[in-house]
């Protein structure tokens, strides 16, 4: 009876084993399988890399690098190959997938990011589960996690940006456009033409900054591929930040409408922590500054603080420095606490955006607001405010819901 029992046991261990290790190969990322191929055929273990390739263009079809990489590994059987992808018809399309081998290569040495965060993401409070950075220059979208101490990278993925580069400045130009914004909304497939593929996610292009230096266009999303495509090439968007559909359902279980940040840039500077949280207390000391200076009443001080070229809405700095003097002749006292606020970089500019919860009180009004600043770095190494205004209340809600 006990031998019985005991085969039985590690029966059932065996199958359940069995059926581990099968769902773990079918988990494995597309674009590690893909790796681990080009791992093996560096190290000149070319029936390994074959068998990977077999299975991930059997599963992916769809994955044109996967598919060029297997066919030229079966070519190379029989004649040499002096090209990469040449068998392919389209000379553009292989420099295409070439160029798309190189910065997935590239994104594979994640230990350089060890220990590191962006400077971009400057301060973010609790109540900020996520962030995304975008480097446009390494095709890679980088999700942050919120915990106490720093934020802590836990997924990234390949992207792909306009057809006409990074940086946009018009409508029309096809290029991705650079700086913080902010995810505004959800549209669900059955909404969408084909070619936005699983979801698509608007982001707030163009932004203060966008209109204040000119910038046009709009419609600038985080959006999927279309049927029978896996991804695509690392320029070929109107503009948008496209990730293959899986990807796109995954990154959107992190995302809170109105709340999640996605920092766009060509290159990101990555501080190591003990740099970033001097960084972080850097930022946090100009923002309580200028609170602190709103509450002593002085004037002269509080207006230091913004920039001659200030908005707020079609107001200009002239009519904000006699407003806020003349009021403050009256006020016996001024309270203002900030909650929920996030001190967010411009990736590649000297801009840092400010969102948070105000709640004003002084000896004769009373209000609570969202608000929005936009900062400036000025000739004079200063930071100083250029825009100012409300902003509707983020609805935090996560849509996974939505995404799966």
């Amino acid at each position: 009876m006990f031998d019985l029992i005991s085969r039985f046991k590690v029966f059932i261990v065996s199958i359940f084993i069995l059926l581990f290790t099968g769902q773990l190969m079918a988990e494995v990322h597309p674009e590690q399988r893909l790796l681990s191929a080009i791992e093996a055929i560096q190290d000149s273990q070319l029936s390994e890399a074959e068998n990977i390739l077999k299975k991930l263009v059997e599963e992916r079809p769809e994955f044109k690098l996967a598919n060029m990489l297997y066919a030229d590994l079966l070519k190379s059987k029989t004649q040499p190959l002096n090209v990469p992808g040449a068998g392919l018809v389209n000379n553009e399309q292989r420099q295409n997938l070439l160029s798309e081998i190189k910065l997935r290569l590239q994104a594979q040495h994640k230990e350089q990011y060890a220990n590191q965060v962006p400077a971009a993401l400057g301060r973010l409070d609790d109540s900020y589960l996520h962030a995304f950075v975008v480097d446009l220059d390494q095709s890679r979208l980088f999700v942050f996690e919120n915990l106490p101490d720093q934020p802590r990278l836990v997924a990234d993925y390949f992207v792909s940006m306009g057809r006409g580069g990074p940086e946009k400045e018009k409508r029309g130009d096809l290029r991705t456009p650079l700086g913080v914004y902010f995810v505004q909304s959800y549209i669900p497939p059955d909404r969408l033409a084909d070619k936005y593929g699983a979801g698509a996610y608007p982001i707030n292009y163009p932004n203060v900054w966008d209109e204040f230096l000119g910038r046009t266009g709009n419609g600038i999303w985080l959006h999927g591929t279309r049927s029978g495509t896996y991804n695509r090439p690392p320029l070929a968007s109107e503009g948008c930040v496209v990730l293959p559909n899986d990807d796109l359902l995954e990154v959107g279980r992190y995302i809170a409408l109105g709340q999640t940040p996605i920092l766009i840039g060509n290159g990101i500077q990555w501080l190591p922590a003990d740099e970033w949280k001097q960084k972080k207390t850097e930022v946090s000391a100009m923002f309580d500054q200028w609170i602190r200076d709103w509450e002593s009443r002085n004037t002269v001080n509080y207006l230091s603080h913004y920039s001659k070229d200030f908005l707020t809405g079609k107001k200009d700095y002239a009519y904000w420095a006699s407003h806020k003097q003349r009021i403050a002749k009256y006020k016996k006292s001024i309270q203002v606490e900030a909650s929920d606020v996030s001190i967010l970089m411009h990736p590649n500019e000297d801009v840092m955006v400010a969102t948070f919860h105000q709640d004003y009180k002084s000896d004769n009004f009373v209000s609570q607001a969202w608000k929005r600043q936009y900062w400036r770095k000025e000739s004079d190494g200063q930071w100083r405010i250029i825009f100012e205004g409300e902003i509707a209340a983020p609805t935090v809600s996560h849509l996974a819901k939505n995404s799966l």
